[in-house]
Parts: C-alpha cells; sequence; structure tokens
C-alpha cells in the first residue's frame, strides 16, 4: 500500500526536475530560432542574390551533414 501524500510529493519533485533540465534549454532554443530568422532577413535585405545562391545549396549541404554523419556512426559501430 502507498501512502496518499507519497505520489504527490514524487510527481512535484519530477515535475521540479524537469523544470530544472529545460527552463535554460528553451529560452536557448527560440533566441536561436529568432537568430535565425533575423540573419535571413539580414542577408536578404544586404546581398539577396548570394542569398538566394546559398539557400539553392543548403539541401546539398543537408545532403552532405546525413552522408557524413552516416559514415561516421556507421565507423563507430564496427
Amino acid at each position: 500500500m502507498n501512502n496518499p501524500g507519497e505520489m504527490s510529493a514524487r510527481i512535484s519533485k519530477e515535475v521540479a526536475a524537469i523544470q530544472r533540465g529545460l527552463g535554460e534549454k528553451i529560452g536557448m532554443v527560440i533566441m536561436s530560432i529568432a537568430a535565425f530568422f533575423f540573419g535571413f532577413g539580414f542577408a536578404f535585405y544586404f546581398g539577396w542574390l548570394l542569398t538566394l545562391i546559398l539557400m539553392a545549396s543548403f539541401p546539398f549541404m543537408g545532403l552532405m551533414g546525413v552522408g557524413m554523419a552516416y559514415s561516421l556512426q556507421s565507423g563507430m559501430i564496427e
């Protein structure tokens, strides 16, 4: 048999641990997303042609990144 107050104490302890773990990370994610979009706006304003060329190369860079991650992962497993 469990004590009635034990469950609420465990839940509040776990929620506090989650808040400590996510507190700073949520702010960093919001800041990173805002910096990403502000950077694109800034780049389009000052050099729209170069920005369009770089945006066209993003899929290739992404595929290369996935390939590198896959090769590194397969190299570490074997």
